[in-house]
């Protein structure tokens, strides 16, 4: 059952400039609900025995309410460039069911899984972020900054406990848009950058 992932992340939903559920259960969010995506990028990593750096996986969610009032609906949409033993690992590591922090955290707000997809995904980080599922959707995440180039980050926020996050680099998402039949149609603005190291 052992495993262990560390890479880059991003996050964007349905939100306003800087979605107010990281910051605990008592935020609503922006128009009552929230729709969103859990981007990872795993630069190393092992389960079981099965290598996962190169893995990619979007997770994409929709609350009908606070992402800490729970009740979620998601799916995983896995990289086609993974074996089907890294599809298999990478599949029970982000859904929870290996254990973990996310376990923890997705066990307490995910009521309803849809089956997991294998899709095209395409990462390129750098100045401004862009990840995209294809046929579902892409975002380009613009950080928020000053003119020396310093950008605004966030550390101490509920959801960032939760996910065993230390810091995040708040960006602008609005030329985003994702689409599932199961998971809903929206457009994104409030997104967050950042880095994790789990295992368990």
């Amino acid at each position: 059952m052992a495993w262990k992932v560390s890479g880059r992340s991003l996050e964007l939903c349905s939100c306003n400039a800087w979605c107010p559920c990281w910051l605990g259960p008592q935020e609503p969010p922006d128009k009552g609900w929230c729709r969103a995506i859990l981007a990872y990028d795993i630069k190393s990593g092992n389960s079981d025995g099965v290598d996962l750096a190169g893995c990619r996986v979007v997770l994409m969610a929709n609350w009908p309410g606070n992402f800490f009032e729970g009740n979620g609906t998601a799916r995983l949409f896995i990289g086609d460039g993974a074996s089907a033993d890294q599809r298999r690992e990478v599949e029970a590591i982000y859904s929870g069911t290996k254990g973990g922090v996310l376990e923890a955290v997705f066990g307490a707000v995910i009521s309803n899984w849809r089956p997991a997809q294998v899709a095209s995904i395409n990462i390129a980080w750098g100045d401004k972020p862009t990840i995209s599922v294809d046929g579902v959707g892409q975002v380009l995440a613009a950080p928020y900054g000053d003119d020396a180039g310093n950008q605004v980050t966030v550390s101490g926020a509920a959801a960032q406990g939760a996910f065993q996050m230390k810091s995040m680099v708040l960006a602008n998402g609005r030329e985003s848009s994702w689409s599932d039949p199961e998971i809903g149609d929206w457009q994104g603005n409030s997104c967050t950058l950042h880095t994790f190291d789990w295992a368990a």
